[in-house]
């Protein structure tokens, strides 16, 4: 516990007595982040995270259905680095699901939905200029406090948590916010039980939600040491969120659009490592990634494809690459 007599987490980030705001690390730039706990010593992965080349160890075969290739691929990673998993996208028209993960903690990927709620009440007020930065911090970095700035301007926490299930609606995500503040384990919005399913419904349709385009250019922009994952992935706009569960488990998920121009697929991941650290989570959810890009590719021509696409105003999302698993863990030694 520091001077503030808020508690420091393995990750870096804090917990405050009363409300959990640290879904997730704030970390401004990569010489910031301190993670404390961290297994050291791992070597960057292959390129798909299972030995070989990604070609011949990720079931691109069409005829095999997709749920089957999706858990031929789990199996091979939860084996090589004795960690849980799940994944959800969408295949022919419907939301398809493999692994054991899905109703988990939301972290900070409920800064997306908050984001677009916060845009949308800084666009009535003619503020929009006012929370830009704010908007960047939290999509891009994931930091806290620029994510709770944009947190008070929806009102009360009542408010708030009103407003984001407004924006969870629109998207067909059953998700209520208002009533996940009843759960025992709630002490803030990252504490949110939002589902890998609910995540792929709300990003099929996120393009189409007012407010949406300054968050999908931010989730396109990353910062390299939070890429690992999704963000290896081509054209990926994505949020991840991570931290340690109240079982002493550690958690580490993510969800976004990913794919090419006009093909991009809504996809939501998790993983948790057996020997609960962060550096384990972060190599196994890069494999994993990898893994599965074979397969966004295939049912992005099968039904899989997002119904509402990124707009054509949009900037890019970011091409740079990730940091490596073995320089993140240097970098938070």
């Amino acid at each position: 516990m520091n001077a503030s007599g808020i508690d420091e987490l393995p990750d870096g980030t804090t917990r405050r007595n009363r409300r959990r705001v640290w879904w997730g690390a704030g970390i401004a730039t990569l010489s910031a982040v301190v993670v404390v706990g961290l297994v050291v010593g791992f070597q960057p992965s292959d390129a798909s995270g299972v030995g070989g080349s990604s070609s011949t160890t990720t079931d691109v075969t069409s005829e095999v259905p997709t749920v089957t290739r999706l858990n031929r691929i789990i199996d091979r990673i939860a084996d090589k680095y004795d960690v849980t998993l799940g994944v959800s996208l969408r295949d022919d028209g419907e939301v398809v699901h493999a692994g054991e993960l899905q109703e988990i903690r939301s972290w900070s990927t409920t800064k997306v939905p908050v984001a677009i709620a916060a845009v949308r009440k800084a666009t009535d007020n003619d503020t929009l200029d006012l929370i830009s930065d704010d908007l960047e911090w939290a999509l891009t970095m994931s930091d806290n406090d620029a994510a709770m700035r944009l947190w008070y301007t929806l009102g009360s926490w009542q408010q708030g948590s009103a407003a984001i299930t407004e924006v969870m609606e629109e998207t067909g995500d059953p998700t209520d916010a208002v009533a996940a503040e009843s759960a025992s384990d709630y002490t803030g919005f990252g504490d949110i039980h939002w589902t890998l399913d609910n995540q792929v419904t709300f990003a099929n349709r996120m393009s189409c939600l007012d407010g949406a385009e300054p968050v999908l250019d931010e989730m396109g922009q990353v910062v390299p040491v939070h890429r690992m994952g999704l963000g290896a992935l081509a054209g990926a706009r994505f949020k991840g969120g991570w931290g340690p569960e109240d079982d002493g488990t550690y958690l580490l998920r993510e969800f976004g659009l990913v794919g090419e121009e006009n093909r991009q697929v809504p996809i939501a991941i998790a993983v948790v490592p057996d020997d609960g650290s962060d550096t384990t989570a972060r190599e196994a959810l890069e494999a994993f990634a990898l893994a599965l890009e074979p397969v966004i590719d295939d049912v992005a021509d099968h039904g899989g494809a997002a119904e509402c696409q990124v707009p054509a105003g949009v900037p890019d999302a970011s091409d740079a690459a990730p940091v490596s698993v073995a320089e993140y863990t240097g970098a938070v030694r």
